[in-house]
């Protein structure tokens, strides 16, 4: 079995490597006077190649399939919907092979760091398992590309009713990771949530990450404007009459989305939620309530990043 080797390589791969290709080739005009013989069959993909995968301090082998279904497994409730969990497969390969062709990691092409790379775990019941192994399975070697190339195929939990731009969350604008509406995602476990904080610890925890923040006096006076981004978010807050971004505020208050809102009193500050993670790209509930209304895996994925394509990476035999 035979590592896949990803880029700088990966233009190769898409255009010129005779055993890893994207489907579909033509096949040459047969010569009606000479038999042809049978075409070897295209070979399943994740089964084929391996993955170098840094895990619990050490650099494991595994299959695209093997490492795939525990990745399932550890990211996405496996009792959704099958075009959900289709979706998340899709998506799931071509963040892992996009994070290979980076080179992150020295020796390895991804890890099982929920922060870095994406989560994985190798326990399930059977039912778990069978289903997430099915969604791998009949998504084989599906890739999502825009302008030919592998795309960032970030994702997350669930949203406020719409999805953040990259360009709000890192500064980046990325045509396929725009703010789109994400609706039906009320019934998230992490959908709302509330952090009550005293005075003194929101003070602390805002003068450690901006000095300048004059959080004296009663906190009814520390909350100035707010500007919030096209997803709903905290794009910049002024507090104690210094400007913070609302994913530096979300980091140092260790909530689960930037889109917040503030309840004042003299004790302390409410600040209540709505979505979890960075909102950017794919939302997990999302394709759960896309996919519960009927929509398929391809419909799902072409609306969480759209302009991109599905392509088909194949594994043929050597005799073609």
């Amino acid at each position: 079995m035979k590592r896949l080797i990803i880029v700088p390589l990966f233009v190769i791969l898409l255009c010129c490597a005779p055993f890893l290709l994207f489907a579909e080739e033509k096949p040459a005009p047969a010569v009606a006077s000479a038999p042809q013989p049978e075409p070897a069959a295209d070979m399943p993909f994740d089964a084929q190649v391996t993955l170098r995968v840094l895990k619990d301090g050490s650099v494991q082998e595994m299959t695209v399939e093997d490492y795939l279904v525990g990745t399932l497994l550890a990211e996405m409730p496996a009792d959704f919907p099958a075009e959900a969990l289709r979706a998340q497969a899709i998506a799931s390969r071509t963040f892992a092979l996009r994070k290979a062709e980076s080179g992150k990691h020295t020796g390895a092409d991804v890890c099982t760091s929920y922060a870095c790379c994406q989560g994985w775990t190798a326990d399930g019941t059977a039912s778990d398992i069978a289903r997430v192994t099915q969604a791998v399975r009949d998504t084989d070697g599906l890739i999502l590309t825009y302008d030919g190339t592998l795309i960032d195929a970030t994702f997350f939990s669930c949203t406020n009713g719409r999805t953040e731009s990259a360009l709000a969350v890192w500064g980046s604008d990325i045509p396929y990771l725009q703010s789109v509406d994400s609706p039906g995602e009320e019934d998230a476990p992490r959908y709302a949530d509330k952090v009550v904080f005293s005075a003194d610890e929101f003070a602390d925890r805002i003068t450690a990450i901006c000095p300048d923040a004059n959080l004296s006096g009663s906190p009814a006076n520390w909350i100035g404007s707010i500007e919030r981004t096209e997803g709903g978010g905290i794009g910049t807050v002024f507090l104690g009459g210094a400007a913070i971004k609302g994913t530096a505020l979300r980091s140092a208050l260790g909530v689960r989305s930037t889109d917040m809102d503030f309840t004042v009193t003299e004790d302390g500050i409410t600040v209540t939620t709505h979505g979890f993670g960075h909102r950017v790209g794919f939302s997990q509930y999302g394709a759960k309530a896309m996919a519960e209304e009927g929509s398929d895996f391809q419909t799902i994925l072409a609306h969480y990043y759209p302009g991109t394509e599905i392509k088909k990476l194949l594994r043929r035999t050597a005799e073609q």
